[in-house]
């Protein structure tokens, strides 16, 4: 009865905002579990040969173990494991073999996964021989492991498990090791069609949340603050079941007026002759969406943003269309991001001091190829991976301009999801094009 009544309430809560096409038909957290092992499966059964065979790799070792997992441990059906578990992924004959070696009590939740096709156990000699064995089995030439300068998930092999893995295979194969950065950014990256399809209907609530903050019946110009409509927000998403995407009071982030780049709602009035830029995302079944809007707030005896503000927000929309232009299998994450920074530099606006857009997935700033210049010790190599179907990004460019009547630079943000299709890309739940005006 409890579970209908929060159905019902769910229902009538959407309705009463116009969403009942979105139908949400269950609590976001039935089934998770369930459907994450099972399209886990399926990302490993789609994906990983692939990579692996795209960045020339006859291995990839993954070593995890509790208190300190791996970031994948969870994607690898690991992360239950207590005593150091090692994941073996193996290009043979064209075809991928999947092994994990774990402690005698950590074999159940491995098996059960559906992962692998051998789970061997040790006990008290430890994983140490066993992974000498395989190894040696094996004889890779590239021994690809979870060790990345600028890519947190893909950086998961601690120091002491470092040290442990060369011991165990010796200097021969320790000289063989390479990053695996190319392989979880493709395998990890990419989703599966029901993936996409949740995706979609993530997007589509998050945009109609934003919108409904960005309307008259939220902003009262001179009496709402920043602060109101992230606590609107808030409120809307604890009605649905959902979270913020990203932890802290900066979600979902709202600037009036003055770029402040990542920023906490503060108690700032929301004053005509302003734009209010909402940055926001939810997390729907595991899934981080993230999603800016922006509005102008009219001035008394406008009917319409002033030139200044109007060719600032029409040049980013340009410049967004631009990146998305370019998105399609093959094309690398730099020459996205270059389309984007050549509209806005060309209609004479400084150069954004940030990517262009990143992937998305169970993180906000998930791993994949990174929308962004060639800028090394800020980026790494991630810019300069190409895109491929099934990948899902933000796309944000921004511009900001000095306004005569405001103290300080007045900035547009239009951050839109954009799914890689086979032959090019689309976005998901749509396309602002136009400022949103509040009178």
């Amino acid at each position: 009865m409890k579970r209908q009544l929060l159905a019902l309430s769910v229902f009538l809560g959407l309705i009463s905002f116009g969403l009942a096409a979105f139908a949400v038909a269950d609590n976001p957290a039935t089934d998770s579990t369930e459907r994450f092992h099972r399209l886990r499966r399926e990302r490993i059964e789609r994906y990983l040969l692939s990579a692996l065979q795209q960045n020339d790799v006859d291995l990839w070792l993954v070593l995890t173990r509790e208190n300190n997992p791996d970031p994948l441990a969870a994607d690898l059906a690991a992360e239950e494991a207590v005593l150091p578990a090692a994941l073996l992924f193996e290009v043979k004959g064209g075809k991928l073999r999947r092994r994990a070696i774990c402690a005698n009590f950590d074999v159940n939740p491995f098996r059960a996964s559906g992962i692998y096709e051998e789970v061997l156990s040790y006990g008290r000699e430890g994983l140490l021989p066993h992974l000498r064995r395989i190894v040696q089995e094996i004889d890779p030439a590239r021994i690809a492991v979870n060790i990345s300068e600028m890519e947190p998930i893909a950086d998961g092999l601690s120091a002491g498990l470092k040290s442990y893995l060369e011991r165990a295979i010796g200097p021969d194969y320790a000289g063989r090791l390479v990053p695996a950065e190319g392989i979880i950014s493709s395998f990890r990256s990419r989703k599966v069609p029901e993936e996409i399809e949740l995706y979609r209907r993530a997007v589509a609530l998050t945009i109609q949340l934003e919108e409904e903050a960005l309307s008259p019946k939220v902003i009262q110009p001179g009496v709402t603050t920043e602060l109101d409509i992230a606590n609107f927000l808030r409120r809307r998403m604890q009605e649905l079941g959902f979270t913020c995407a990203w932890g802290g009071d900066g979600c979902p982030s709202v600037v009036a007026g003055p770029n402040r780049g990542h920023s906490a709602p503060t108690d700032a009035v929301i004053e005509r002759g302003r734009t209010v830029r909402i940055d926001f995302g939810i997390k729907m079944e595991g899934y981080c969406t993230d999603i800016q809007r922006t509005a102008y707030v009219l001035r008394e005896g406008e009917t319409e943003p002033p030139p200044e503000i109007q060719r600032l927000w029409q040049t980013v929309v340009r410049a967004n269309e631009a990146a998305v232009a370019q998105m399609r299998p093959g094309v690398t994450a730099q020459a996205v991001d270059a389309a984007a920074r050549s509209a806005i530099v060309e209609a004479g606006y400084d150069e954004f001091v940030h990517a262009t857009g990143h992937a998305v997935g169970f993180f906000t700033h998930d791993v994949g190829p990174l929308l962004g210049p060639d800028w090394p010790d800020r980026y790494g190599r991630a810019v300069f991976r190409k895109l491929e179907s099934g990948q899902i990004f933000a796309v944000e460019p921004s511009a900001a301009v000095e306004v005569p009547w405001m103290d300080g630079r007045m900035g547009v943000g239009l951050e839109e999801e954009v799914l890689i299709t086979d032959d090019g890309a689309e976005y998901l739940g749509g396309h602002q094009t136009k400022l949103i005006l509040l009178r």
